[in-house]
């Protein structure tokens, strides 16, 4: 595919970030090569379920260890993308931590106001009969997102 049109497709693609399990770590390695296959701005968004800001001045304790979680985590990550790229083909991240007690709302609201042309997010663990009866972020993406949703599974 030529230059052109790879970045007429996907310039900015989202990978959505809610827990770390084994499925995230393969939504991490799809959505990296997907970046590099589209020479796209890979966009790691690690979204913490919390009602308190990340930027006000006294956040909570609690919240505050699952922001170092968060940050942890998305170190790990990064070293993940940056090991496995080539010289000449180097991934360009952002990332980010969001708070927000609506996971998929979040994402979705991140993915429009950030001009997002894929978002890559993993189903979380759950069984099909919890994933009925609480719902899931992921199919919640899927339903409320305004651009192609990649689940890896």
């Amino acid at each position: 595919m030529d230059k052109v049109a790879r970045k007429k497709t996907f310039s900015k693609i989202l990978l959505a970030i809610h827990e770390s399990t084994k499925s995230e770590d393969k939504a991490v390695d799809y959505a990296t090569r997907i970046a590099k296959d589209y020479d796209a701005i890979l966009v790691v968004l690690y979204v913490v379920r919390t009602q308190t800001n990340l930027d006000t001045v006294t956040v909570p304790s609690h919240v505050i260890d699952f922001k170092k979680q968060a940050q942890a985590y998305l170190t790990k990550i990064l070293e993940k993308i940056h090991k496995h790229g080539e010289a000449e083909n180097i991934v360009k991240v952002k990332t980010e931590i969001i708070a927000s007690i609506k996971i998929a709302a979040a994402i979705v609201d991140y993915a429009r106001d950030k001009h997002i042309d894929l978002i890559v997010v993993g189903p979380r663990g759950r069984s099909k009969l919890k994933s009925l009866v609480l719902g899931s972020v992921t199919s919640d993406v899927v339903r409320l997102a305004n651009c192609p949703v990649l689940t890896v599974r």
